[in-house]
């Protein structure tokens, strides 16, 4: 931080930062990944929905088990994660960063679509036009791909998740990885 204040003598005011390494600045766009939960954090036959006194919880072994396979592939790049997937209704960014995302949203900036469009093909189209993402800034996983039919533009984007696998596959992840290259 710099001391403005400083100290004037004759006229001259001196300046005082800190003493450290040089800041480097990355100018690289930010990516986004665009992330359904089931069938491709987990296989879509994992996890129990269950309400309690503090609202919905998935609960079960295996839920977003994938979740750290997919922190480690964007470690360290500039990538934000845009949630699109039907637990946006049950759950807020902060709750799922904090119970079901801990370690991707330690790497990674989460986001999520926007929950008053019902259709997950809308809600990402709004999130790419909000910000003007091109093409090349954005790729979406999901294991329901009948769900875009209604946005073609966005199926060059899409990668099909096996819902038994989801990332899993080392197709998926091939896809992710040169997408992030």
């Amino acid at each position: 931080m710099l001391n403005l204040a400083g100290s004037r003598s004759a006229g001259v005011q001196k300046i005082y930062a800190p003493i450290g390494p040089a800041q480097i600045f990355d100018f690289t766009p930010m990516k986004t990944i665009f992330l359904d939960i089931d069938g491709v954090l987990h296989p879509s036959t994992v996890g129990e929905l269950e309400y309690g006194p503090q609202g919905p919880k998935v609960t079960g072994p295996g839920v977003c088990a994938l979740e750290e396979r997919l922190a480690r592939i964007v470690s360290g790049r500039a990538v934000e994660i845009a949630i699109h997937s039907t637990w946006i209704y049950m759950f807020d960014a902060r709750t799922l960063r904090a119970e079901y995302l801990p370690k991707l949203g330690h790497v990674a900036r989460i986001q999520l679509t926007n929950k008053r469009i019902e259709s997950r093909a809308l809600r990402i189209l709004d999130y790419v036009r909000r910000r003007h993402l091109s093409l090349d800034q954005y790729l979406i996983l999901d294991d329901a791909p009948k769900e875009f039919a209604s946005a073609v533009e966005l199926l060059p984007r899409l990668v099909a998740c096996d819902p038994a696998r989801g990332l899993d596959d080392p197709i998926v992840i091939r896809h992710v990885e040169e997408f992030l290259r």
